[in-house]
């Protein structure tokens, strides 16, 4: 694993063949490990283990080769697991899977407070570098872990707990006066029953709203209409389900709260 690499030993790239026959004497695909005056990175699984390796001899290999005894090196952990690999400590095989990083955690330990001088004093009066680590959330990178999990085919399905809204209202006609004011008193009375509350206003044709509420994904929407208002009725859909349900208008704000 390169980026591990570079932790220990610092910038490097691979040699050119002309520089490891020049700087070890043997082409590539024949050095091994043993009789180098040069520092040796191995990765600790090695640690234990007869191996085959190269003999610092053109076309030669060479068997039974054990570390400490043959060869020295510093040991790290350098190694890049690949999927199907055995785990370290538990021995079964490594499944990798692509996610989203939300967020992490890192072990600073005494690198930064040790050259900052930040130290604390224990029971007995005496210094110590303070231990560091750091954690960091993205709220960017949950909404979009969401939507990857959470769509359909017309767009976003947010999950009720993160929702930027929990309803979208959805007055079909603007230039009716009852309608609007229906979509104004919803509004106000969800407001104070402490909702987060989106208002579609806009002089658009019904079609255009109900697909960009779909596309926004608003857990409810309250669509009014001017027929179902003859009936004293709004409709309740659930973006989710898109199950929609008549309610009296003045039972909305009643009914929202059992759903939400």
């Amino acid at each position: 694993h390169e980026k591990k690499l570079a932790r220990i030993i610092g910038n490097h790239r691979p040699a050119r063949k002309e520089e490891i026959k020049e700087l070890l004497g043997v082409e590539a695909g024949f050095i091994g490990p043993m009789g180098h005056n040069i520092p040796i990175v191995a990765d600790s699984c090695l640690q234990e283990g007869v191996y085959v390796s190269g003999s610092n001899r053109q076309h030669y290999h060479v068997r039974g080769i054990r570390p400490g005894i043959d060869f020295g090196a510093a040991w790290h952990d350098i190694t890049l697991a690949r999927e199907g690999d055995f785990c370290a400590n538990c021995n079964t095989p490594i499944r990798i899977e692509r996610v989203i990083e939300i967020g992490n955690i890192f072990k600073l330990g005494t690198k930064y407070s040790v050259p900052l001088k930040a130290v604390y004093l224990d029971e007995k009066g005496q210094e110590h570098p303070l231990v560091m680590g750091s954690y960091g959330i993205g709220p960017a990178r949950i909404a979009a872990a969401a939507i990857e999990q959470n769509h359909d085919k017309d767009g976003i399905v947010w999950p009720k707990s993160i929702a930027p809204f929990d309803i979208e209202i959805l007055p079909l006609n603007v230039h009716d006066t009852r309608t609007s004011e229906t979509a104004e008193d919803l509004y106000a009375a969800l407001e104070a029953r402490g909702f987060e509350v989106l208002m579609d206003d806009r002089d658009a044709r019904a079609g255009v709203k109900f697909k960009d509420a779909d596309l926004i994904g608003i857990p409810l929407q309250i669509i009014i209409g001017e027929k179902n208002l003859k009936d004293d009725v709004v409709e309740v859909k659930e973006r989710k389900t898109k199950e929609i349900e008549k309610v009296q208008v003045g039972e909305v704000v009643e009914y929202i709260s059992s759903l939400l």
